[in-house]
């Protein structure tokens, strides 16, 4: 888990799955104030905002615990002079250094990840108590911010069960700490807390890890189910129970089957692989079949990073599938221990797979594969441009 530990340093990250993941909060000082500065600054909000046109909700403001409406956008400025916080959303979608970032997060724990930027203003408070649905990092870029964290009331919450609709604690808060620049604060899923900007203008990020659930594993069985017809059929009519209770015991017998397959499992941990998709999935004019061999066979390819990735052996021996880039590959006639290479490689050129295939015509073979893989955005051409 390379980047989280990056994120909690100096904290081990076997102190900290074992003491807080999903079960109190910590904070983490920085060894350095510049410590996330590479990933995000007042320079980059202002690029947002001045190149990019953001729209709400993507682009909130709050005041005084309350989320503003989208009229509040119109007169921007003024409202950030009068204290408001302001959110954009989804920044790791629109600035490459986050978008690897969140990539690596993703590819690490295994889980959905988002990342939102706040900047708020000294002593104004933006958001009331409330819990989030998801783990969530603190990231202080600059600025200094007090934070007040209360034991959860609701553990586990889903995405649809917000704060909103609950009552927050009457107990003290269990953790109140001020972040500095480049200090972490791990708050977990479901635990009420609140921030103020202390004596300058505050900026952080919040990384959000979306954890699967057993609801999530229950949802997609039932969605694999939807292709079956025994549970597509209407429940016996009427109002005998027997004939109910009948028919239930018979689709939970089939359920119980379902469950215990071992194929069930395999491919649920595909369809999970299969969410992983390229940071950046286009690249023109190659994908279109046009230039991809410029540079003969000196011609670079790269393989997408932080990519789930399986191989398996075709049962006739002759070929490989693999899933990756949230896409299912056949590879007929190339041995499992090239495509290994093929995909195991952060970067080869046509040489290299020339002399992975010594067998194998440069023309007929090899640049028809390279060429398949490339279109259809399996791999791509390490433009020197």
């Amino acid at each position: 888990m390379y980047s989280l530990s990056n994120i909690l340093k100096p904290y081990s990250v076997e102190e900290f799955l074992k003491k807080n993941w999903t079960s109190k909060a910590v904070l983490i000082p920085g060894e350095e104030e510049n410590k996330f500065a590479h990933l995000f600054s007042w320079e980059t909000i202002t690029y947002l905002l001045n190149f990019h046109a953001l729209k709400y909700p993507d682009l909130r403001l709050a005041l005084d615990e309350e989320v503003l409406d989208e009229n509040a956008n119109a007169d921007l400025i003024k409202r950030c002079q009068e204290g408001a916080t302001l959110i954009i959303n989804g920044v790791h979608k629109r600035i490459p250094e986050l978008a690897n970032f969140a990539a690596q997060v993703k590819y690490d724990l295994g889980c959905g990840v988002q990342i939102n930027a706040y900047c708020s203003w000294p002593q104004k408070q933006g958001f009331s108590s409330h819990y989030d649905t998801h783990e969530v990092f603190i990231l202080q870029i600059d600025g200094t911010k007090k934070w007040y964290v209360f034991p959860d009331t609701f553990k586990y919450p889903l995405t649809e069960q917000k704060s909103s609709s609950l009552k927050p604690p009457e107990a003290e808060a269990y953790l109140t700490c001020t972040l500095n620049k480049g200090d972490v604060l791990y708050i977990p899923r479901g635990h009420w807390h609140y921030a103020i900007a202390l004596d300058e203008p505050s900026l952080h990020l919040t990384l959000g890890v979306h954890c699967r659930t057993g609801i999530d594993f229950l949802e997609w069985v039932v969605n694999q189910l939807r292709e079956d017809e025994d549970w597509r059929k209407s429940q016996p009519i009427g109002r005998e129970t027997q004939a109910i209770e009948s028919h239930l015991s018979n689709l939970i017998d089939r359920l119980n089957k379902h469950f215990y397959s071992r194929n069930s499992y395999d491919e649920y941990i595909s369809y999970l692989d299969s969410l992983y998709k390229p940071i950046a999935p286009h690249s023109l004019p190659y994908q279109a079949g046009f230039g991809i061999f410029d540079r003969g066979t000196e011609t670079k390819f790269r393989n997408a990073q932080f990519q789930r990735l399986r191989i398996s052996e075709q049962t006739d021996g002759n070929g490989c599938t693999i899933i990756i880039a949230g896409k299912e590959v056949s590879l007929r006639g190339v041995p499992i221990t090239v495509v290994d290479k093929l995909f195991h490689t952060e970067t080869f050129t046509v040489n290299d797979v020339v002399n992975w295939l010594p067998d194998y015509s440069l023309e007929m073979d090899i640049v028809p594969l390279l060429s398949r893989l490339v279109v259809e955005g399996i791999i791509f051409v390490d433009s020197p441009h």
